[in-house]
């Protein structure tokens, strides 16, 4: 296929060659507009790829010539080269001549002036069939190959960039596959895929009913995205001259091999109810505002924002705790039920006239890409140190912009922060300014004597003078596990989920044993200990 781009031109350019697209519509020949039926009229020879197309089979047989034997992907070339010999090559092609990919493919041939002759589109010969009012209420047509191929892609780039690893090759997880997005679809609007646009390498797929069709996987693949796998899909049936008019019906599901998208038109999927559509990020925030809104639940319109404090805190627990499991299906659980929070916060405040959940995406989307300039942006950085710098300077400007400044580099952390988590927090800012050891070494030295002066305050008997010497030493446990690349919160949460583990272990076997933890010995319960260490996950 040559390269470039052709020029669609109103009327005939006769300084290159053109090739004439007319549309025949979808099959009855008084479908075919005078237009159309002028220009066929004055051709001489037609090329189609229909020649049994009622329009031409009824009133020109002896005028309309079909493509010669070749694959697919030489026709645009082959009428190329006939323009050039015969000037003007007038091709019909069935419905508007859009709906074929022939059209297509001839935008990339160079040097050639196409003119179309418009026709009434085989796609509303599917709407005909369907038997739907029209394209109203959000009806949404487009490709299939819309729906096959979108992917994340960085448009930034040329051709031939190669980007660096993402985060799942970094970790040494998987190769990297891009999300679907922008997802094409609204699913809960009417929608009408387009099928004839399909590539010819797509179309050539097996169909002997055991090898799955390509484009029946990827479009199950692509629309299980967002739709259940129980949503109906009404499959068009219409040949090149517009006939057929058959329907079959089929689920998401079932579609695989036993289609046929060589024959299929185009496939109409019913919009979903915004109770069906779970998901997408609509279909949640209409269970939120359901449950707030007029006849919804007693229990949530008794809320506030600060009675839901602590159902916030107990979710990002539960979160945490799927993290320190390493339990992928309850972290996909629980943070589902955290993002439910935020839903239910935002529409309190919405209903309030405060802000909207559009308005938390806006702010932390803008926050993000201002934040990440080498990743959005043209900034270039060389490692994670120059991007928390960047970071701490765009806050600044940030807050400039606002008319405030933070009056020390340790502002800005919650009050509510746990303390393990705040200390190294308060470690990581500091060191940010210079403040900080200088190596391992040092730390470890500064640890020691902590553990000292806390041993001899512990001689004492002043309790305040104790628990100052105590937080010390936990302060400087909290710097050590940052020049350890350790997070002190978790790591801590972990120590204590193994100690219950091991401590259950104990209990069990005492009960086991019909004996009574408070009667044994040391001994007895440091053998049990031992038991549990070996028998119990580390």
């Amino acid at each position: 296929m040559r390269e470039r781009n052709s020029r669609h031109r109103s009327s005939f350019d006769v300084t290159m060659p053109t090739i004439v697209l007319i549309g025949l519509g979808p099959g009855d020949p008084e479908l075919v507009t005078p237009a159309a039926q002028r220009r066929l009229q004055q051709a001489a020879t037609i090329y189609t790829p229909a020649p049994e197309h009622p329009a031409l089979a009824q009133v020109m047989p002896a005028r309309a010539h079909p493509y010669p034997e070749l694959q697919p992907d030489a026709i645009p070339n082959w009428l190329y080269d006939r323009a050039i010999a015969e000037d003007i090559v007038v091709c019909a092609l069935p419905g508007h001549p859009y709906d074929h990919p022939l059209t297509t493919a001839l935008q990339n041939v160079p040097s050639l002036s196409i003119q179309l002759v418009p026709g009434v589109s085989l796609l509303d010969a599917s709407i005909t069939l369907l038997g739907l009012s029209g394209r109203s209420s959000g009806f949404q047509v487009l490709p299939l190959t819309e729906c096959l191929d979108f992917r994340l892609t960085d448009k930034r780039h040329s051709p031939d960039y190669t980007p660096a690893p993402a985060w799942s090759t970094r970790q040494g997880i998987g190769p990297y596959t891009a999300p679907r997005l922008p997802y094409p679809l609204i699913p809960t609007q009417p929608a009408l895929l387009w099928c004839y646009q399909t590539s010819p390498e797509d179309q050539s797929q097996p169909q002997d009913g055991n090898t799955p069709n390509s484009i029946a996987v990827r479009l199950r693949e692509a629309l299980s995205v967002r739709y259940p796998p129980t949503h109906p899909l009404h499959l068009i049936y219409l040949d090149w001259s517009g006939n057929g008019d058959r329907i079959m019906e089929t689920r998401l599901a079932d579609l695989g091999g036993v289609v046929d998208f060589q024959q299929v038109t185009a496939i109409y999927l019913p919009p979903l109810d915004c109770a069906e559509d779970q998901r997408g990020f609509d279909g949640l925030n209409w269970v939120a505002a359901r449950l707030l809104g007029p006849n919804g639940c007693p229990w949530d319109h008794a809320q506030s924002h600060q009675t839901l404090r602590s159902c916030l805190l107990e979710e990002v627990h539960e979160v945490l705790e799927a993290l320190d499991h390493g339990d992928m299906t309850a972290l996909a659980e629980e943070l589902g039920d955290l993002l439910f929070q935020v839903l239910v916060h935002s529409e309190m405040a919405r209903q309030a006239g405060y802000f909207s959940v559009n308005d938390v995406i806006a702010h932390i989307m803008s926050k993000m890409i201002r934040r990440h300039p080498h990743v959005f942006g043209n900034l270039t950085v060389d490692n994670t140190a120059t991007v928390l710098q960047n970071w701490d300077q765009i806050k600044a400007q940030e807050l400039a912009d606002k008319g405030q400044q933070r009056s020390s580099a340790l502002d800005g952390l919650p009050a509510s922060l746990p303390a393990l988590a705040a200390a190294q927090k308060i470690i990581k800012k500091a060191a940010r300014t210079g403040f900080a050891w200088s190596n391992l070494q040092e730390v470890w030295a500064k640890l020691h004597e902590e553990l000292n002066e806390l041993a001899q305050a512990s001689q004492s008997n002043n309790h305040d003078h104790l628990a100052e010497e105590y937080g010390d030493v936990l302060f400087v446990l909290a710097n050590l596990g940052g020049w350890l690349n350790l997070d002190a919160e978790s790591v801590l949460r972990e120590a204590n989920a193994k100690f219950q583990r091991r401590f259950r272990y104990v209990e069990q076997s005492v009960q086991k044993q019909t004996l009574n933890l408070e009667t044994m010995t040391a001994e007895e319960m440091l053998a049990l200990w031992v038991e549990a260490k070996r028998n119990t996950q580390p």
